[in-house]
């Protein structure tokens, strides 16, 4: 099982049968995209995005975020932010919705966080952080 790391704990949504294989396939194909380097994945995403123009509502987020959560809890290796943020954009996609990935930084110790917003606001973060990161890239 893998290890999540600064992440809330897990949602108590309950999960359908289409959004659980619909994370398990999110997850797979995060682990893969993240292979290749990151422009190449902010690309995949930014085009996948435009053939789906519905935005997810903050519930269809919650969901995206929850099941590709759920999957990543059966894969061996690292499971972080950047895993899972995109395991729910691209769950998302696959549930025909959209998400914002977002990747930050914030300093002073140095800290790097990607999470996804619905409606410009982040879905499955902590209420109010200790301290905001600045928002880097949008997709």
């Amino acid at each position: 099982m893998s290890t999540h790391m600064a992440l809330p704990p897990p949602s108590a949504y309950r999960l359908r049968h289409r959004e659980r294989l619909a994370g398990l396939l999110g997850f797979t194909s995060a682990v893969l995209l993240l292979r290749l380097p990151i422009k190449h994945s902010v690309v995949i995403v930014g085009k996948l995005k435009r053939h789906t123009p519905k935005s997810a509502t903050m519930d269809e987020a919650a969901a995206a975020v929850a099941a590709g959560r759920a999957a990543a809890r059966w894969f061996p290796g690292r499971a972080a932010c950047l895993e899972n943020s995109l395991a729910a954009v691209l769950t998302a996609l696959l549930l025909r919705r959209s998400l914002d990935w977002c990747i930050g930084a914030r300093l002073m110790p140095y800290a790097a966080h990607a999470w996804v917003e619905a409606g410009g606001r982040p879905v499955g973060e902590t209420a109010s952080p200790d301290r905001p990161y600045l928002l880097l890239l949008r997709t």
